[in-house]
């Protein structure tokens, strides 16, 4: 077999699955399949199959590959898993026995399987089918559905309304087909998408949908106690020393195993505004703390900067647990800061604020800690030359602490972004490879 290693690993998968007779198929983008994923994860539907079997094929899948699973996590009815390797990432779902929400299943498998094809030597479903049962679930979901999915319903009630009728009402309720019959456009549909969802739930089991929505809240609480599928990496370094083209090297690397599930947040998780807006000083919708002349502002005394800290560090702290742990603990996200808490030492002036180390390490206590701080540094006079806003002693200055902040702190790694950018963003990305392989080594 020959090829990129991602596709040899995604063929690899499916010809296992293939060899072993599992019943299978993929729901969604399946062109670019077996060869890529498109820009997209892959849900593959899977029946009658048991959890050492599937493994096993994960297994083969991986076994002759540098790939590593960055992040699992499982749903009522769903295994999600995340695969990582140095140029390559891929998010692949997989649905047991069907189409479910929070444990019931909302559309029959048999009606699926009757709509499937081979394409490139893999079982999908047909494209314009699944889009029109997509359109149910993110109904089911989200309470609305992408145009496409619209528009494939609305061809599928121009081809044959009664054929449509009979399925929605075997499958849902009259209810459900009298608001579709009535909203007959992409706009009117998602319009009314509130009130389909409602009567498609009320369609369903009320005792079993009651009790499946019990296990899937036991479920998510206890993931609290299983291992956290997502992660946050912090890029730390003073202005010129790479760190946007480091975050824009491995943005796309890391959405392509959590499928767009990288959240950028700048210095804070800014579930409170910054103090400027709060004084008036500036509207929430400007450009807030990246800013093009950071040492501009004077730093307050000890009185205001205990002010700015203490609030500050509510955002590091309960800001930290209700936009970010939230998230991580129980869905594979990815939260990558652009400078974080350790600013307080490395550039305090920026921050505006004059206060001494041992009040910053206390402080350093409560805030949680990310998975890996990239740290970002090299020759002075080269990183001053690339973005003079302050001076070469400045520069200097922020480059020892930093480097001095890397050596005492084990999730910290030292990236010298003054040698060739290629070497620098390879070293991130092997950096942040080695951390996110260790997590579930253990699961496969």
């Amino acid at each position: 077999m020959t090829g990129s290693p991602k596709k040899e690993f995604i063929s690899r998968l499916f010809s296992e699955l293939e060899r072993k007779r599992v019943d299978y198929f993929v729901m969604g983008e399946y062109e670019s399949l077996p060869t890529d994923t498109g820009g997209s994860d892959i849900d593959i539907v899977l029946t009658e199959v048991t959890p050492q079997q599937l493994k096993e094929c994960l297994r083969y899948a991986m076994a002759d590959g540098d790939v590593n699973l960055a992040s699992y996590y499982t749903n009522p009815g769903a295994e999600l898993y995340r695969f990582i390797a140095k140029d390559w990432g891929v998010q692949i779902d997989f649905l047991l026995n069907g189409l479910h929400y929070r444990g019931v299943r909302y559309y029959p498998t048999s009606k699926l399987e009757s709509h499937t094809i081979y394409h490139n030597g893999i079982r999908v479903l047909e494209q314009q089918y699944g889009f029109y049962v997509d359109f149910f679930k993110e109904i089911i979901h989200n309470g609305c559905a992408k145009a496409k999915y619209c528009e494939a319903l609305l061809q599928r009630i121009k081809d044959n309304e009664n054929e449509v009728r009979e399925d929605v009402t075997a499958c849902y309720s009259e209810e459900t087909w009298t608001i579709i019959g009535q909203n007959l456009s992409v706009e009117k549909l998602n319009a009314a998408g509130a009130k389909l969802r409602n009567a498609i739930l009320r369609s369903f089991d009320r005792k079993a949908f009651l009790l499946y929505k019990i296990k899937y809240s036991a479920l998510r609480m206890g993931r609290l106690l299983q291992l956290r599928p997502g992660y946050v990496i912090v890029v730390e370094g003073t202005d010129g020393s790479g760190k946007s083209a480091i975050i824009n090297a491995i943005t796309p690397w890391l959405n392509e195993c959590f499928h767009n599930g990288v959240v950028y947040n700048h210095l804070r998780p800014k579930l409170l505004p910054d103090i400027a807006i709060l004084l008036g000083k500036r509207s929430a919708k400007e450009k807030g703390e990246v800013v093009d002349n950071p040492h501009s502002g004077k730093p307050s005394g000890l009185l205001g900067s205990l002010v700015r800290w203490n609030y500050y560090m509510l955002d590091y702290t309960i800001g930290y647990v209700i936009k970010v742990w939230s998230r991580i603990k129980t869905r594979s996200y990815v939260y990558l800061f652009d400078r974080y808490y350790y600013d307080y030492y490395i550039d305090p002036i920026r921050s505006r604020t004059n206060l001494p180390h041992w009040i910053l390490r206390i402080g350093e206590l409560f805030v949680p800690k990310p998975d890996i701080v990239l740290c970002l540094g090299g020759e002075p006079e080269k990183i001053y030359a690339r973005k003079p806003e302050t001076s070469l002693a400045e520069v200097t200055r922020q480059t020892d602490e930093l480097r001095r902040f890397a050596a005492k702190r084990k999730n910290a790694v030292w990236i010298d972004t003054t040698k060739p950018i290629e070497d620098s963003m390879a070293n991130a990305k092997s950096a942040i490879l080695l951390m996110m392989s260790t997590r579930f080594k253990d699961v496969l």
